[in-house]
């Protein structure tokens, strides 16, 4: 199996300017094929007609079609400085369900901008494909760290009962959040639930896991007497 970096051709030569743009557009014209042509389906000539370059040409860069998707899904990173900087500023119980709704528009957004490439991705990976599940473990990790550490602070401070693992309370969330995001594009409300209402639904579990209060003191007196009428 050939070790090549970004910068080198499949020859192992290194590649001037000309050669990093072909590759780019290459890599771009895959991704947004992909947006309506299952991968299974793409083919090389596909690429190269939509990039106007030659077959041979496709060649030079990459091996097969699933090698520019891994090239494409290595520039993927769930765990963006925009969400990480969510999980990681100070949370407490004025403002926990604002940061978590903040958290789950983030991760949607994110979704929605790199849809066919994310659910190419994850398909890949949960038909077994260990290329794409390393691709998608490594994209997570910082998110799901930076989750950790959240958990572990509020096990310290008795916000959350010492028996969670917090590794599977994080994953357990980022599963949940995995799957609104790919679903956001397709839901319309069926039922009595609104997509909206899913994503306040959401951010309250998060606010939840991560051991802060999800209603004022004023909100839980009148939950108590709604309860109780």
């Amino acid at each position: 199996m050939k070790r090549l970096t970004p910068e080198q051709n499949q020859s192992g030569q290194t590649m001037g300017s000309k050669g990093l743009r072909t590759r780019r557009k290459i890599i771009d014209t895959t991704v947004e094929l992909l947006a309506t042509t299952p991968l299974r389906d793409l083919k090389v000539v596909d690429i190269a007609q939509m990039a106007n370059v030659s077959a041979a040409t496709f060649y030079v860069y990459f091996d097969t079609v699933i090698d520019v998707v891994l090239a494409a899904t290595a520039e993927l990173s769930q765990s963006t400085p925009e969400i990480l900087a969510i999980v990681n500023a100070p949370w407490d119980h004025a403002t926990g369900h604002d940061r978590a709704v903040e958290m789950v528009e983030s991760y949607i957004r994110y979704w929605d901008e790199h849809r066919p490439l994310m659910r190419t991705r994850n398909l890949a990976a949960e038909e077994g494909d260990e290329r794409f599940v390393g691709m998608r473990e490594r994209s997570i990790l910082p998110l799901m760290l930076a989750m950790v550490e959240q958990i572990e602070a509020a096990q310290r401070d008795g916000r959350v009962a010492r028996g969670f693992v917090p590794y599977a309370s994080a994953g357990t969330l980022l599963m949940m959040l995995e799957r609104l995001g790919a679903l956001a594009h397709i839901y319309n409300g069926r039922g009595r639930v609104t997509f909206p209402q899913m994503k306040i639904a959401a951010a309250h579990t998060v606010t939840a896991g991560f051991g802060w209060s999800v209603i004022d003191e004023v909100e839980r007196e009148e939950t108590k007497r709604a309860v109780s009428n």
